[in-house]
């Protein structure tokens, strides 16, 4: 006979959120007796020794991790070829394209001129709502409740990220009517060259950080001022994780680096184009030096659920008594629920580098790793200062 307080004969589940972890749901067990066995005469722990008919809460605890890691080892993944779609429409280069700063989507504008093939009278061209359709649709249904397969399997930009922190840096907008940019309408009288909205000071390119995107081995270009004074209108954004790679930010990067690169900045506000001579999006430490940069950080909820099937008081065929058993999963209904949020940093939101230094007073970066993220993020005010220290490094001297 059964001694558990919870399951005597029928099965059940028990749901828990957070992280799959033999704590959370030991947490999550001893809730669950005191709210519906509080006169219960043991403890959670004892419990799920009577659950697993398991003899030590050594034995438990393995059970419980091994199940966390074959779940975690299986979770359901949308693979990052399959985010657009295009890898399997005779374009494998699409998607590195795209994230140099080149190809239809960052090139193309909306347009109405009657040159073009196929004309239709009265429609217009290229618009970036039908383009890129399947950015919507994969926002709508997976990047907000399903894992997406990080970019780095297709990408050579987020390969190896050693800060691990990317960003994006758009220089052109290409859609009107969103509050974003100041691309407008008639697109092709007001949408031809277009600015992003501005959010940061460009200092300087060194274009061996990222030899594929400017297709040279070395090279560099500087840009003293600011805005009218400098480079024009820029606007970055980006995104970093922790090494743990079941930290929720590691986890789902590549759904935060779908939302920061396709969905908020191309789809939503048709941000497009890279600083001539790096990536238009890649690992930080291969993008140009600025001043700053917006921040994404994920807030992933994921719903855990135990099922528990008691020994049958019955016996099986042979007069066995028939055996309990026990799974753990993701629930497949609402197991992951991700909201994109601007980052909390220290001091100031929205900040890439405040959000880093978040990270390193949580013990998930290292001194060393925050010191490197603000020579690539060097502050604002602070680009000249970095622009020499750079020359000087390249074997000039400034008179």
């Amino acid at each position: 006979m059964s001694l558990s307080c919870l399951s005597a004969a029928e099965p059940f589940s028990l749901y828990f959120e957070g992280s799959c972890t033999y704590a959370d749901f030991l947490a999550r067990l001893d809730l669950e007796l005191t709210r519906e066995s509080p006169a219960c005469p043991h403890t959670a722990i004892q419990e799920l020794l009577y659950l697993l008919d398991i003899p030590t809460e050594g034995d438990a605890k393995s059970h419980i991790e091994s199940s966390c890691d074959y779940a975690l080892d299986n979770q359901k993944q949308m693979p990052w070829e399959d985010v657009t779609k295009n890898y399997n429409v005779e374009q494998p280069l699409f998607d590195s394209i795209y994230y140099d700063g080149g190809g239809y989507w960052n090139e193309y504008y909306e347009t109405e001129v009657d040159n073009r093939v196929p004309y239709v009278d009265g429609s217009s061209a290229q618009s970036l709502r039908a383009d890129g359709s399947r950015i919507d649709n994969v926002y709508e249904a997976y990047a907000k409740e399903m894992k997406i397969e990080y970019a780095d399997v297709m990408v050579d930009n987020f390969a190896d990220c050693p800060l691990r922190a990317a960003m994006c840096c758009f220089t052109s907008d290409r859609q009107a009517n969103d509050n974003n940019g100041n691309c407008a309408k008639p697109y092709d009288t007001n949408c031809v060259n277009a600015d992003p909205a501005d959010n940061t000071d460009l200092c300087y390119v060194d274009m061996s950080r990222s030899k594929s995107s400017p297709s040279t081995d070395g090279g560099f270009a500087l840009y003293p001022g600011d805005n009218a004074d400098g480079e024009g209108s820029i606007h970055c954004h980006g995104l970093a994780w922790p090494e743990n790679p079941l930290d929720f930010e590691s986890k789902y990067k590549g759904n935060n680096l779908f939302y920061v690169s396709m969905y908020d900045h191309l789809f939503t506000r048709g941000y497009v184009r890279n600083v001539p001579g790096a990536p238009k999006c890649g690992c930080l430490d291969r993008m140009p030096v600025v001043s700053r940069s917006d921040c994404t950080e994920v807030d992933v909820t994921e719903l855990w659920v135990a099922k528990f099937s008691p020994a049958d008081l019955a016996s099986d065929d042979d007069g066995t008594p028939a055996s309990s058993s026990f799974s753990l999963d993701l629930d497949p209904e609402n197991g992951v629920t991700i909201q994109f949020n601007a980052c909390r940093g220290v001091g100031r939101n929205n900040d890439l580098a405040s959000y880093y230094h978040r990270l390193f007073n949580e013990g998930r970066a290292s001194a060393e790793e925050l010191a490197e993220v603000r020579q690539n993020l060097v502050g604002n005010g602070k680009c000249q200062g970095k622009i020499d220290e750079f020359v000087v490094s390249q074997g000039f001297e400034k008179i």
